[in-house]
């Protein structure tokens, strides 16, 4: 009888779960607003979930679909969560620049109560994030990059210790490990002024930690989803996104830096000082937004930043800064080994202008390097390292020229794989084509049709600190090393599923020799 009981509840909570995501699934069609046919309990990210495809393809093929017909926008559900996504060019520019204050933010409020770490500048909403992002923007000027470049350069010293075993055992190498060791060197330096020695020892614990970060298995895969369908389900059971161990890791390197300087009187110029300073003061603009999207002369951080704000920072910091980098990094060195003719070409201007520099890698050398330029940008739109952004509708917004209202708090996914893979703006999108970013070729093409960094006020902070740390470990390696493709590779590439980051499925191996 029990059991005829239990049986009974099952089946009753079964189908009610699935009449209310059927009834869920009805919110873009009840709008007129086309979706891919939903798949319950899943919607249109099935393929995500089970690791066959990264949520890059899943939007391109909508933005593809959907500008097929001729629409403007369409829509997407992430289980039984609507989302917006906007394909019209000229959509895009307003949600991103002329009409940002209906799309402040990337989420929803953060509980850093909870999740301390998760309460740095990408997650921020609001007045929150307008004072913060006024704050650390001095960071990133020309200046303080040209102060911060000799160390970039250093940690290029021990590229050897990573290739040159390599190379006298005779064995391929996975690049992409070895770019993640040198942009951890670079951050662990330029932010926390620790010397990581990743790339002489890829075990440390910065690059353990940096690792676990980015490790995506089905535990972070139903996490993740939790988050983004039921917010509210992460508090009641206390799940985090971020893992605890790492968290942990990364407060405690923190709370460690800033003891040690306070007690030594030791000031560095680097991003955790900047930090520091702001500690016990005042952070406000003249200008800010509240929750509600309007106008508010307020302060917020009355009493300044708190070690765990400051942990959260530096944590953001560092993995943009790693992975991005890597990222670009190991794309584009897959292009180059596929294509010797690039990188031949990419050599012989590395070798001329810093035989004009007395062969050191400077500042002014680096921007002279005009033909890296191409072949980053290119890597770029290729390869963004996040293929789709997001954005929170933060008041309710009439879509121009139509009689669409995205309400307040409903999430939109810009589809930039999506939209720097469309022909009309880059002809043959498969092919890496260098000279597409020439000045002639860029002044053709219409804004926002290159957008790895996005775009408008919440463009990413670290991008020009980004590309030079890219610019200057390329120079360093095209020097002195050849790279050639190892066939572990997979070609043509695929994109590892379930990743929100783009990533190599396999990896990219190579094999290098020195250059005579």
């Amino acid at each position: 009888m029990i059991l005829e009981v239990v049986v009974s509840v099952v089946i009753v909570l079964t189908t009610l779960i699935i009449l209310n995501l059927k009834w869920s699934f009805r919110f873009w069609k009840n709008r007129n607003v086309y979706t891919p046919e939903p798949i319950v309990p899943f919607g249109n990210v099935k393929s995500v979930i089970f690791g066959k495809e990264n949520i890059g393809a899943v939007t391109t093929k909508i933005y593809n679909i959907v500008k097929a017909k001729g629409l403007r926008y369409g829509g997407f559900y992430f289980f039984n969560r609507p989302m917006f996504v906007p394909v019209d060019r000229t959509l895009i520019r307003h949600i991103l620049i002329t009409d940002f204050q209906h799309f402040t933010d990337h989420s929803g409020p953060i509980d850093d109560k909870r999740e301390p770490l998760a309460a740095h500048l990408f997650s921020l909403t609001g007045a929150k994030w307008k004072a913060l992002r006024t704050k650390l923007t001095p960071l990133f000027t020309s200046g303080k990059l040209k102060m911060m470049f000799q160390t970039l350069v250093d940690c290029t010293n021990d590229f050897p210790c990573a290739l040159d075993s390599a190379i006298k055992r005779k064995e391929p190498f996975d690049i992409k490990d070895t770019f993640a060791r040198y942009t951890t060197d670079v951050i662990g330096s330029v932010a926390f002024g620790i010397d990581c020695n990743c790339l002489k020892n890829p075990n440390t614990e910065f690059r353990v930690y940096g690792r676990k970060v980015f490790e995506v298995g089905w535990t972070e895969s139903v996490i993740n989803a939790i988050n983004l369908i039921c917010p509210e389900l992460m508090a009641i059971f206390r799940l985090k996104v971020t893992k605890v161990d790492v968290e942990n890791f990364f407060m405690n390197m923190v709370k460690e830096t800033v003891d040690h300087r306070d007690k030594n009187h030791y000031e560095r110029n680097d991003f955790i000082q900047l930090l520091m300073n702001l500690r016990n003061k005042e952070i406000k603009v003249e200008s800010s937004l509240d929750e509600n999207g309007t106008e508010n002369h307020i302060a917020y951080y009355q009493n300044g930043l708190t070690i765990e704000e400051i942990a959260a920072q530096s944590f953001v910091f560092f993995l943009a800064g790693f992975e991005t980098s890597s990222t670009t990094l190991n794309f584009l060195m897959y292009e180059i080994v596929l294509h010797l003719e690039i990188q031949e070409k990419l050599r012989e201007e590395v070798v001329t202008v810093l035989k004009a520099h007395d062969g050191k890698i400077t500042y002014e050398a680096i921007q002279e390097m005009t033909y890296m330029d191409k072949c980053i940008n290119e890597t770029l739109r290729k390869y963004p390292p996040l293929p789709v952004t997001p954005r929170r509708c933060t008041k309710d917004y009439k879509v121009p020229d139509s009689d669409l209202v995205i309400e307040k708090g409903r999430s939109v996914l810009i589809p930039i794989y999506g939209i720097q893979h469309d022909p009309e703006y880059y002809p043959d999108p498969e092919k890496f084509d260098p000279e597409r970013f020439s000045e002639e070729n860029k002044n053709k093409r219409p804004p926002v049709t290159f957008i790895p960094f996005g775009e408008g006020p919440r463009i990413c902070i670290g991008l020009r600190m980004g590309l030079l740390q890219a610019k200057v470990g390329l120079t360093a390696l095209l020097r002195d090393y050849k790279f050639t493709l190892n066939n572990k590779t997979k070609v043509p590439l695929q994109f590892a599923g379930r990743q929100f980051i783009s990533t190599a499925d396999g990896g990219v191996w190579i094999e290098a020799e020195k250059v005579q």
